[in-house]
């Protein structure tokens, strides 16, 4: 079902999105706006993926993945039917960013002339660990079973990147491309880095502020999604699937189902080893990212010379 902006008379649309990039604090960054009573994200959607299909079923071959896609556009729009008239609507999507220019091109086809009043906020890691991350965050969920150096191979990535986007290590932290085409469509993009986030107080006022929203302080004790390899699958399954579990923490109001999850993932990274990625992999990985590297500090005019140290 595809609706363009004229069809949207009575629906709400996000006031803001963060499209990016996976495993780089985004979900971070989204437990630490949600607690602002004025802004709301879709209860347990926080990455609803809808643009990067604008209504059009997607192709991956797992079933399971797709199956957690709101692609459907009706159903989309249905996320933020209850939203209150005063709140400002997110949506924290990360295959906005890896997929960008069709992603962009939904956004334009929904928002129409109200497209320049979308504030984007993207959040960006050394590209280096953002892939090993992922990595370690799908062998976490058990979905994948190689080494990190197959895993990162170009054969092997273009043999599995139709199944589910995760699997394309590399090309999630090729920033320059997805970051340009979001600042030459949006005139209210932000780029943030993973280390802004040491300081989260002065992240989320310098957002609030874009919005045109009070400041509040946000609780800076937020765990979310850790990577690792798990010293027990069996126990990080019984954390992740555990369906009573799931079912306890549904019946809870927002503020305290976040809570709950928070210290959940805080329970979750006990159980992962922190193992180091190979310095020769590293290195081989500096030299892929390098010329991106030095094209996005320029594009956003910030210092990322320690991404290649």
């Amino acid at each position: 079902m595809l609706i363009t902006s004229k069809e949207l008379s009575g629906y709400q649309l996000p006031d803001f999105i963060v499209p990016g990039a996976a495993k780089s604090g985004t979900t971070t960054l989204y437990k630490l706006l949600q607690q602002h009573p004025k802004i709301y994200f879709p209860d347990g959607k926080k990455e609803p993926f809808y643009f990067s299909f604008g209504g059009l079923a997607p192709s991956y071959t797992d079933k399971d993945f797709v199956s957690k896609i709101v692609w459907r556009t009706d159903e989309y729009l249905n996320l933020y039917k209850d939203a209150p008239d005063t709140a400002y609507l997110g949506d924290a999507s990360t295959s906005y960013l890896y997929l960008a220019n069709q992603s962009i091109s939904n956004m334009k086809l929904l928002y129409g002339d109200t497209l320049s009043k979308l504030k984007v906020f993207i959040m960006l890691r050394n590209p280096i660990f953002r892939a090993y991350s992922h990595y370690t965050y799908l062998v976490r969920n058990g979905f994948e079973k190689l080494s990190f150096e197959e895993a990162i191979d170009p054969k092997t990535i273009a043999s599995r990147k139709n199944e589910r986007w995760g699997f394309d290590y590399i090309a999630y932290g090729m920033y320059y491309q997805q970051v340009k085409a979001f600042r030459d469509a949006f005139p209210n993009c932000t780029i943030y880095l993973t280390e802004d986030l040491k300081d989260p107080q002065a992240l989320c006022n310098d957002i609030f502020s874009q919005l045109g929203i009070e400041s509040v302080n946000v609780s800076k004790d937020i765990k979310a999604n850790p990577s690792g390899i798990p010293k027990s699958q069996t126990l990080v399954n019984l954390l992740r699937k555990n369906r009573m579990l799931k079912s306890v923490v549904g019946i809870f109001p927002d503020k305290y189902k976040a809570s709950l999850l928070n210290r959940r993932d805080k329970v979750m990274e006990k159980l992962l080893d922190k193992e180091e990625m190979n310095p020769e992999t590293r290195l081989a990985l500096r030299d892929i990212f390098r010329s991106d590297i030095e094209k996005l500090t320029l594009l956003i005019n910030r210092d990322l010379s320690h991404w290649l140290k």
